[in-house]
């Protein structure tokens, strides 16, 4: 009986663990009240090419859930996934559901890769191929539509400094 009991609270725990995670992702994710940094691309010689309100992704449990289970996004929005050093970033396309341009940057802001065109629900990996720091997704064929190529670079103004 005893036995019995720790094995369903066990269950129990991971499932509320499970839960627990899904809850906090989710209206972090789909709420665009909260896409509320500023994230300029800018041509190399400076020029505005394009301006997005960002939400960013930078613990692990945001980055885990980035834009999954959005149903459409407005071409103002995207998500910027940030990490401690630079590496090789693989992501996937995994529950989400709108198709992405991907754009990697590394830690001087400059873009060095761009995978356009995102297969929704794909869950084969998507790579920098190059040393990365951060990740821009934004709607597919934004890229193309404001000009976004590799030797570009961003200007990320955070709304609160501590983020």
């Amino acid at each position: 009986m005893i036995k019995k009991r720790i094995f369903l609270l066990y269950i129990f725990l991971i499932f509320s663990t499970y839960l627990t995670q899904n809850v906090i992702a989710y209206p972090y994710n789909s709420n665009f009240a909260n896409y509320q940094h500023k994230l300029q691309v800018l041509s190399n010689k400076n020029n505005l090419k394009a301006e997005f309100l960002v939400l960013i992704a930078n613990n692990d449990i945001k980055r885990k859930y980035g834009l999954m289970n959005i149903d459409k996004m407005n071409n103002k929005y995207g998500m910027i996934f940030t990490f401690n050093s630079e590496r090789i970033i693989n992501m996937w396309m995994k529950n989400t559901k709108i198709s992405l341009d991907m754009i990697f940057i590394d830690k001087s802001n400059k873009i060095v890769n761009i995978k356009k065109s995102t297969q929704p629900m794909l869950t084969k990996i998507i790579s920098s191929e190059i040393l990365a720091m951060h990740v821009l997704e934004i709607n597919a064929n934004l890229a193309d539509k404001y000009n976004i190529k590799v030797g570009d670079h961003i200007n990320l103004i955070k709304k609160n400094a501590n983020l």
